[in-house]
């Protein structure tokens, strides 16, 4: 807006203009009334008029300038506006950022984002390789295949039975009834069952395995059938007695073959080491341990904890604890699907058992 005092200042030019042309009307009214001469009228006239087209032109000057000079104080006052404004946002955002950082410092300093210990360590466990099969698991299939062999009558003493079978048999008992520390390790399942961790790299001590599940299942396995027996009648009825018994057997073997297997060396026991040292465990732990034993201390971890062990878990966070919670679910659905593949071999067993009960019955219509 243009004020007041310059807009008197504009207007003068204006009032001097109307000033002077009155004036010059009047002179020359007088002048005609007297008898002036025209010329000099004429000559006043063209000067008044190029006076206020002069003075016309400056007023107009002065205003357009006015307006301009209005036009820059708006342009100015919006961009003072404009800034005003991204300042403001500026600080709004900063007083958020601000605020954000303070809850998070205090939900740091709360240990809410700290690591769970015991999450640390199955990590460790976890990024562990585990053995492959091939090296794993042949110790343990190296004594169900000898077991069976023994029970199918596919091995030399069975093959030359009676007294030599009994001779190799009692001179076998002598050089390994001592394998893993047993009194007689080809009859104590205690041996096995005690050891979460079997010792199957020992030459002996799978040697003792084999002949615990051959004694286990089929101690005295008859002697096999000649190709003349099989020509005859009673040979040919012998030989289906002996199938069933094998099918039988082979129930019997497998259900042992599971507890060998997940008894078995598979696992690297570096990372379950630290597990174990924040339990009570007090197994020995070789270098390499099996799946069972793997179980076993993880297990020990959350049901026998040591008392700082225990200490530290009453201080975890709720992430922490629903973390636990995850893992002692997964324990139990591992220990779940080993129950189930070890009963569905269990029944395979108690089948061939009512089976075998059942033979020798007569019927009444051979009575």
């Amino acid at each position: 807006m243009i004020s007041l005092p310059c807009r008197i200042r504009m207007a003068e030019p204006i009032m001097l203009a109307l000033v002077v042309l009155l004036a010059g009307v009047a002179v020359s009214d007088r002048a005609r009334a007297f008898g002036c001469n025209c010329g000099v009228i004429a000559s006043l006239h063209s000067q008044t008029r190029q006076h206020v087209t002069v003075e016309a032109t400056e007023a107009a000057r002065h205003i357009i300038e006015a307006l301009r000079l209005q036009a820059r104080q708006n342009s100015r006052h919006l961009d003072r506006q404009v800034e005003a404004e991204r300042r403001m946002a500026d600080g709004m955002a900063q007083n958020d950022a601000r605020m954000l950082r303070s809850e998070f410092r205090a939900r740091a300093e709360s240990g809410l984002h700290d690591p769970n210990p015991d999450f640390c360590l199955i990590m460790d466990a976890a990024l562990e390789p585990k053995l492959p099969e091939e090296i794993s698991m042949p110790a343990a299939r190296t004594v169900v295949r000898h077991a069976t062999d023994w029970s199918f009558g596919r091995t030399r003493p069975v093959v030359e039975n009676g007294v030599r079978m009994a001779r190799w048999l009692a001179d076998e008992r002598d050089s390994i009834k001592n394998a893993g520390g047993a009194i007689d390790a080809t009859t104590e399942w205690s041996t096995m069952l005690n050891r979460p961790t079997l010792e199957l790299a020992d030459p002996n001590t799978r040697q003792a395995l084999t002949r615990l599940v051959a004694n286990t299942v089929d101690p005295f396995p008859p002697k096999p059938l000649t190709e003349g027996q099989l020509k005859t009648p009673a040979g040919l009825s012998e030989a289906v007695r002996r199938r069933a018994a094998e099918s039988r057997n082979q129930a019997a073997i497998a259900a042992i073959e599971a507890v060998l297997e997940i008894a078995s060396p598979s696992e690297y026991a570096a990372p379950y080491r630290k597990i174990a040292e924040r339990s009570r465990y007090d197994r020995s732990i070789p270098d390499i341990i099996s799946e069972l034993q793997a179980l076993e201390i993880r297990a020990a971890a959350y049901h026998s904890p040591t008392a700082e062990a225990l200490e530290t878990r009453h201080a975890k966070t709720d992430r922490a604890l629903l973390q636990d919670l995850i893992d002692l679910q997964s324990l139990n659905l591992r220990i779940n699907h080993l129950r189930l593949v070890q009963e569905a071999r269990s029944a395979i067993v108690l089948a061939a058992m009512l089976g075998l009960m059942t033979d020798g019955t007569v019927s009444s219509l051979s009575r």
